[in-house]
Formats: structure tokens, C-alpha cells, sequence
């Protein structure tokens, strides 16, 4: 499994957005770029190796209603390789229901030469929202811009993330704070 993604894998220009991420609207110029760069890095230097781009408007342009929200996706092998990761149980051709493996993914039923469809779109977003909750601390001692939000190997960004935000949102469930859920009338995204 490892050392099969490579950069391509996350530098789609045109990606299937499958999570919205919006950031609380007092969130620092340098938190959003280290955290960018944290969703965007590989696997191996302790990122989640996905896509990652601002929303725009019909004109490629960030407006003052989208500054903070952002689209996230992954490319089909990195969703396969997620899908093993999280132990998404699958039918396999003989009929039997076995966890789900890269090496072994012809043998699932429903897999095909280029495997758009395997997946349904809520195995992706699961698979995504995991990896997003699973981005830990390296060897950053702070979050970038919040010299108080201490971070330490191991530690949650998405909890450390949303400690440090002056004003955070009473009305998400989720995760107040940084990750703000968003109601968005896009079928198929999830949001965060």
C-alpha cells in the first residue's frame, strides 16, 4: 500500500468536490495555508494526501461570501487506498462480504478498469471526513497564528483547531469553531 500515490494523485486540477470545509470567519492568513498544506501533503510527511481548493464563483474568483470555504476530494486511488485504511467492508465476486483491499480489489464485485463507480458517494465522504479527523500534530509545537493553541505529537489539528478561534459557532453539532458546518443544497457533499 505504500508508495503507490504519487504527486499526481494531489495536484488534480479538476477535481469531484466530495466534503466543503468553512473556516471560521476570524481565521488567520497563515492557519488556512498550513492547514491547506497539512490536507494537501502526503501520506508519508503526515498530511492526508487529498484535493484541496477554494470555492469560487462563476467568474474563478473568491468572493466575500466564500472566502473561507473551501472543496475537498481525492483521486480514485486515493479513495481505494482510504477505503482499506477505514476497513470498508465490501461484496467480493463469490459473494462473500470480506474487507476491502487495494491488492486485492479485482476480486470485489462491482470493480471495474477505472473503478468511478465502486464506491458510492457516501464511501467517499466517510473515507475523506476519517482521514480530515485523522490529520495529527507532527512535529509543530503551535498552530501557525495561534501562539497559544499548544500542539503535541499525536494531537488532533481538527480539537486543536477548534480551541482556537475567538468566536466559535453555537449552532454546529459537529464541530464548532474552525470546521463549520455549512448547509449547502449541492447533492453528493458532505459538509463539514
Amino acid at each position: 500500500m505504500k508508495g503507490i500515490l504519487s504527486t499526481v494523485d494531489t495536484c488534480e486540477s479538476s477535481f469531484t468536490p466530495l466534503v466543503v470545509i468553512e473556516l471560521a470567519q476570524d481565521v488567520k492568513e497563515e492557519t488556512k495555508e498550513w492547514l491547506k498544506s497539512r490536507i494537501i501533503s502526503p501520506k508519508k510527511d503526515g498530511g492526508a494526501q487529498l484535493l484541496f481548493r477554494p470555492l469560487l464563483n462563476k467568474y474563478e474568483k473568491e468572493t466575500l461570501e466564500n472566502q473561507n470555504l473551501y472543496l475537498v476530494g481525492a483521486s480514485n486511488i486515493r479513495l481505494l487506498l482510504g477505503a482499506e485504511a477505514v476497513g470498508l467492508v465490501k461484496e467480493c465476486t463469490d459473494g462473500a462480504m470480506r474487507a476491502f483491499t487495494y491488492r486485492t480489489r479485482h476480486n470485489f464485485k462491482g470493480f471495474h478498469g477505472n473503478n468511478d463507480d465502486f464506491l458510492t458517494m457516501a464511501e467517499c465522504q466517510f473515507i475523506i471526513k476519517h482521514e480530515l479527523e485523522n490529520l495529527r500534530a507532527r512535529d509543530e509545537k503551535m498552530i501557525p497564528g495561534y501562539p497559544q493553541a499548544k500542539l503535541y505529537p499525536g494531537k488532533s489539528l481538527s480539537k486543536s483547531l477548534s480551541a482556537c478561534v475567538s468566536e466559535p459557532t453555537l449552532n454546529t453539532p459537529y464541530c464548532p469553531g474552525i470546521w463549520i458546518a455549512q448547509q449547502v443544497h449541492t447533492p453528493g457533499v458532505l459538509c463539514l
